[in-house]
């Protein structure tokens, strides 16, 4: 018996099984690599919308928007289930706000004016979110989206963004790779005019792969805040209205 012979056949199989399975790791080391979506791979704007839908009309508009003055503004975030929850911004003072999802697992916020500051979107734990929706006049009127173009636009409306260009890619995280759909809907005007085309109610941005737990989400949205009477204008108004009847009513 030639033990010499059957240790070198032993250790040429061992040499050629370890070669296979090297080969064949490395090849599915590659597939992964070509299939997988990188979470460095540059997060785009894929699509932009701009939907008239159900005109609005407003007094006046302010240039400067904050977080604080998004108060009382609705959040609908909508899961990859079909859930959606909707949860009411809250103005946390100075010039910051935020909206909080406990169910879905979200966070919301813009710290700043909104023409320089994003909307931060976190993922805290959630199974994937599909889409979410921001309406600025949910019972009361709050402020209005402010796109870009047209310019000039809507009196008031300073500035404005490029729904296109608002993804901010280098603060943004995604897992899977998701790139965005933004969508403007509901137009607003001023004074019963037609629509200018550059502002408007809701923001609505949809994924177009699950934005997931540990995800971040940063899109700036220009926005303006609906200017309100002062009470000393609308107690002069009202003196006027009131003045205008009792003459009506001699005659």
């Amino acid at each position: 018996m030639n033990l010499f012979k059957n240790t070198t056949v032993t250790a040429s199989n061992v040499m050629g099984t370890t070669k296979r399975f090297l080969l064949q790791a490395a090849v599915a080391l590659l597939a992964i690599a070509v299939v997988a979506p990188s979470a460095d791979a540059a997060l785009v704007v894929s699509n932009v919308v701009e939907d008239p839908g159900t005109i609005q009309s407003v007094r006046a508009l302010h240039p400067d928007m904050n977080g604080n003055l998004m108060h009382g503004a609705k959040v609908t975030v909508v899961g990859t289930a079909g859930f959606a929850e909707t949860v009411i911004w809250q103005g946390l003072g100075g010039v910051s706000g935020e909206a909080n999802g406990p169910v879905l697992g979200w966070r919301l916020s813009l710290n700043g004016d909104s023409g320089g500051n994003p909307l931060v979107l976190e993922g805290l734990g959630t199974n994937g979110i599909q889409e979410f929706t921001i309406d600025l006049m949910p019972d009361h009127q709050i402020a209005v989206f402010d796109d870009l173009e047209p310019n000039p636009g809507t009196p008031g409306s300073v500035g404005g963004t490029d729904p296109w260009s608002g993804l901010i890619a280098a603060g943004s995280q995604s897992i899977h790779g998701w790139d965005i759909e933004v969508a403007y809907r509901d137009a607003v005007t001023m004074g019963g005019n037609p629509p200018a085309g550059d502002t408007y109610r809701n923001l609505h941005i949809k994924f177009t792969d699950p934005f997931i737990s540990n995800d971040r989400l940063e899109y700036i949205a220009d926005s303006d805040w609906v200017a309100v009477p002062e009470p000393a204008s609308l107690a002069l108004l009202s003196l006027g209205v009131l003045m205008l009847t009792c003459r009506a009513r001699r005659r």
